[in-house]
């Protein structure tokens, strides 16, 4: 069987960084999760060389990662083939691809990655935007924090199997694992985060 394999998580929370290594060696050798931020980077500073102009540089990056996403996870579909990606599900519409992959036959892997508060996440991009890393306005951060997180827990009957990990620290936390619709904890009632409880109350509740 096919599978789609997810990263997510707020803004800063190592998707990019922590994220490819939690997958299985096969798949992020074989396919390795489209980063659209990365790339978008990459193609905006080479259209920047040769446009002059920063904004239009901008855009015409989107329309690039926007384009490759869509050839790749098409020609995924199409070979019945394994499929890896990073992204924000803080809108109705971002689930609108899971669905296309669950209705052609695909198993659905998540894994989210969560951080202890809102203002970690916007620390985080802050220290990466002034190292070169790709900044976020704060709205994105914020709506990408809670969106995620509320959105996860509306679409649960989405996802085959759910991997939940703290990265808030140096180390991260493999806080459990929610498949079969069941949440096994890795961690004691005590250590589960807060972030969890309040807003993946399914998860909590189907332990």
């Amino acid at each position: 069987m096919p599978c789609l394999y997810i990263l997510t998580g707020p803004n800063g929370a190592g998707k990019s960084t922590v994220g490819p290594g939690l997958l299985p060696d096969s798949i992020n050798k074989a396919y390795p999760p489209f980063d659209g931020d990365r790339l978008k980077m990459i193609k905006q500073q080479e259209f920047k060389k040769s446009t002059g102009s920063y904004k239009e540089a901008a855009r015409l990056a989107d329309e690039y990662v926007y384009a490759e996403f869509e050839k790749l996870y098409k020609k995924a579909l199409a070979d019945n083939d394994h499929f890896a990606y990073e992204g924000h599900f803080s809108e109705e519409s971002s689930w609108d691809l899971i669905r296309k992959f669950r209705e052609k036959g695909y198993r659905v892997d998540m894994i989210f990655l969560g951080l202890v508060s809102l203002k970690l996440s916007s620390d985080r991009v802050f220290n990466r935007a002034i190292h070169g890393g790709h900044n976020v306005k704060p709205y994105d951060i914020e709506n990408n924090y809670f969106g995620n997180l509320i959105k996860l827990n509306e679409h649960l009957e989405l996802i085959d199997q759910l991997t939940i990990l703290d990265t808030s620290g140096r180390i991260p936390i493999h806080v459990g694992q929610w498949r079969n619709n069941k949440m096994n904890f890795n961690v004691d009632d005590e250590s589960i985060p807060k972030w969890v409880l309040r807003y993946l109350p399914r998860l909590f509740n189907s332990g």
